[in-house]
């Protein structure tokens, strides 16, 4: 009968790797979809912008002046913020609670609100959103009221 035997050193070794491994996949994913949402983000926004070029050209032929746009840019910004930290807030509030009442038989996790990552979360997303705008006011600024006007008639 051959004598089998249990290379432990090696397991133990393959063990740790894949306990190594498992956060940097976790990263990856957040970052990846943290990228994502930063580029939705500002192609929203700049989108909304430029499909307004007509109307902020009408703003400034009646005598509204950049920096009265750089205002309304600036709560439009605030108001964008706002309405998404409460959706997203709410909707992972839900999404967390459920989460806890699935792993409530194993009675390992209290279910607690976390204040810290929602406020991060939120001042990221206010970042992001104010760099965008801001993005948007500069090009807004450089615009030519007349062929603004003239090219969307056309």
């Amino acid at each position: 009968m051959p004598i089998t035997g249990i290379n432990t050193y090696k397991e133990k070794m393959s063990n740790e790797s894949q306990e190594m491994i498992k956060p940097i996949i976790a990263y990856s994913f957040v970052v990846f979809i943290s990228v994502i949402s930063i580029l939705n983000i500002f192609n929203t926004i700049l989108s909304s912008i430029y499909s307004r070029k007509r109307e902020i050209a009408m703003l400034k032929s009646m005598g509204m002046s950049n920096k009265g746009i750089s205002k309304m840019f600036t709560l439009e910004g605030i108001f964008y913020g706002l309405d998404s930290i409460i959706y997203g807030v709410l909707i992972s509030l839900v999404i967390l609670y459920i989460m806890y009442m699935v792993m409530i038989e194993t009675n390992i996790y209290m279910f607690k609100i976390p204040w810290l990552n929602i406020g991060i979360s939120a001042l990221v997303m206010y970042v992001v959103i104010f760099m965008a705008m801001s993005f948007a006011k500069r090009k807004i600024k450089k615009q030519n009221i007349i062929d603004e006007i003239r090219n969307e008639n056309i």
